[in-house]
């Protein structure tokens, strides 16, 4: 298949994402990181490469690159395109030898917002991806009531003692309901073994 019709391909996944985005009137682009990072984190934290869950990349921290792209990171700009012809070019890179290279982004809220790497993320979901490495910097938001940010320290115990990012709750208490079900405490590492048999047994009862 020539490589252009792989973008032929992708964009009208994106006009198609954009199209029933509007028919919901939801928002057709990117999200955007809700604010400046210095006013929406109490500090950060720098985790290093990790393997984020393709589906938890949201979102850019780029207000301009939201509208290359349908919500689901689709490209949406025309084939004719100086964007388009990259985004070939690295479709060919990445079926002859792989993408390699770490993106760069923010975490927020389990949210995760590229900083950079827009293309190599678009690509990669394209193929379906599950995970794609990338250079994260965690915002901390400030601790509140606010049952999100609670649900979201009760995750960070949890990534404490599992390192496993790819389990979000939304709800407090659901954490530890979760460890009680597999008869941990709240307290208690996890060993490699019990994280790659939970690891397993989770993209298994997924798919």
């Amino acid at each position: 298949m020539p490589i252009l019709e792989e973008y032929h391909n992708a964009l009208r996944l994106g006009q198609k994402e954009v199209k029933a985005a509007a028919a919901r009137g939801e928002e057709t682009g990117l999200q955007v990181l809700p604010g400046d990072p210095e006013e929406l984190a109490v500090r950060r934290e720098s985790l290093g490469v990790v393997e984020v869950p393709s589906e938890l990349i949201v979102g850019t921290c780029n207000e301009l690159r939201r509208s290359s792209f349908s919500p689901g990171f689709y490209p949406v700009l025309e084939e004719d395109s100086e964007f388009a012809n990259k985004w070939a070019t690295l479709c060919q890179a990445h079926l002859e030898e792989g993408i390699r290279d770490p993106i760069k982004a923010v975490e927020y809220l389990n949210r995760f917002y590229v900083v950079e790497g827009h293309k190599r993320v678009s690509v990669l979901k394209y193929f379906g991806a599950i995970t794609i490495p990338a250079v994260v910097t965690r915002l901390l938001p400030r601790p509140s009531d606010d049952p999100e940010i609670t649900a979201y320290y009760e995750f960070l115990n949890f990534y404490q003692m599992t390192g496993l990012n790819f389990v979000v709750f939304r709800r407090p208490g659901a954490y530890q309901e979760l460890l009680e079900a597999i008869g941990h405490s709240n307290r208690e590492p996890w060993s490699a073994e019990e994280i790659y048999a939970f690891r397993s047994f989770f993209y298994m009862f997924r798919d």
